[in-house]
């Protein structure tokens, strides 16, 4: 069993024979003279500890720690594959948007209420098909490494948006029986 260490012993502790003590000012009491501690031998009687060879150290470790290689980092900034899916939820949410718009006019317009059924539902198929895939896309690279936020929010966006469709089309074929 190895015996305790002695802790070190502080510099200030430790007599300076290149700086001696200065007097003490006249104007201030003499400082208290306290009984002197009994000293620890100067060398203490623990075996040499083994040399080890120095491990190589890198520019960015810190010493004492092994340097492990870093993983390459991404040559291109982001996510492309969420770029892509982000920018395709929200071009469908702009058309979706745009049809909501401009159904009051197509109502107005010569063909009525059949042109714009006709338009609203092509149109709604190309909305469940761009949210479809833009649902798809973002969930795929949601796990690939590199940015979320756009990956995130093409999620938001063409969740929200499939959703909703899917609920108007519901809701439409009830219209039916009803």
């Amino acid at each position: 069993m190895s015996e305790p260490q002695q802790p070190p012993v502080p510099p200030s502790a430790q007599p300076n024979p290149a700086f001696p003590p200065a007097p003490p000012a006249p104007h201030l009491p003499a400082a208290p003279q306290y009984p002197a501690a009994p000293q620890a031998p100067a060398a203490a009687q623990y075996p040499a500890a083994p040399q080890y060879p120095a491990a190589p150290q890198n520019a960015g470790a810190q010493p004492g720690y092994p340097a492990y290689p870093t993983a390459p980092k991404p040559t291109g900034p982001g996510n492309p594959l969420g770029r892509i899916a982000f920018v395709i939820a929200v071009v469908t949410a702009g058309l979706s948007l745009l049809v909501t718009l401009f159904t009051p006019f197509l109502y107005m317009s010569t063909g009525g209420f059949e042109t714009t059924t006709v338009i609203s539902g092509i149109l709604g198929v190309i909305s469940l098909l761009g949210y479809a895939a833009a649902l798809v896309l973002a969930l795929i690279a949601a796990k690939r490494p590199g940015s979320q936020l756009l990956v995130g929010i093409a999620i938001g966006i063409a969740g929200v948006g499939l959703l909703g469709l899917v609920i108007s089309f519901v809701s439409s074929t009830f219209y039916r029986f009803f």
